[in-house]
């Protein structure tokens, strides 16, 4: 008799300060629920364990406080893996709006064939680690790193091994992420979903 595979757990990082973007991006509403919510109600689509990292937890899901505070998405990784007893999980940035439960499910398919430590996906030409695929055991580096005072979640990249992926091209939306109020506007601009 075989078993399914332990699905990781999700965790949304949400504990950013949104310098750029001037406000608390996880608090921006599209079509009538907020930023968090939103990426809170996708994954809960994919996963049965829903962590919020530095921020509150909507819908079921479980808030966790940073170990490491004020040091950005990084501490972030670290509260999520630290506070799951999952051999992995997907972390994702509260800032991706159009966030898409296939896409997620098409990550975890490859994760489950990979003995990797992290799987990270290559959008637009440039490594995503805030919508990738961390093992357990990434912990110890992630500590060492953030001991030497480097707080760069793609430096972590040096020091376990990652397995890279591309996407498909009509998946891209997925990626898209919010830091700036221009960015914002072409989001609502382009009739994706509406501010309200």
């Amino acid at each position: 008799m075989t078993t399914e595979p332990e699905l990781p757990a999700g965790i949304v990082v949400a504990g950013g300060a949104s310098r750029r973007m001037g406000r608390d991006k996880s608090r921006l509403r599209l079509d009538g629920a907020t930023l968090l919510e939103r990426a809170v109600a996708t994954l809960a689509e994919v996963f049965d364990e829903v962590l919020v990292a530095g921020g509150d937890a909507p819908g079921g899901a479980r808030a966790v406080r940073d170990i490491f505070p004020g040091i950005g998405p990084l501490g972030g990784i670290h509260a999520g893996l630290e506070a799951t007893d999952r051999a992995a999980a997907f972390v994702v940035a509260c800032d991706m709006p159009l966030l898409d439960a296939g896409v997620i499910a098409k990550q975890i398919a490859l994760w489950q064939e990979t003995d990797a430590d992290a799987l990270v996906p290559v959008a637009g030409g440039r490594p995503e680690p805030l919508h990738a695929i961390y093992a357990a055991r990434c912990l110890t580096a992630i500590e060492d790193q953030i001991g030497r005072g480097d707080h760069c979640v793609r430096t972590l990249f040096e020091s376990v091994r990652v397995r890279f992926w591309e996407p498909d091209p009509s998946d891209a939306r997925s990626f898209a992420n919010v830091n700036t109020p221009e960015e914002w506007a072409a989001i609502t601009r382009a009739g994706q979903a509406k501010e309200r």
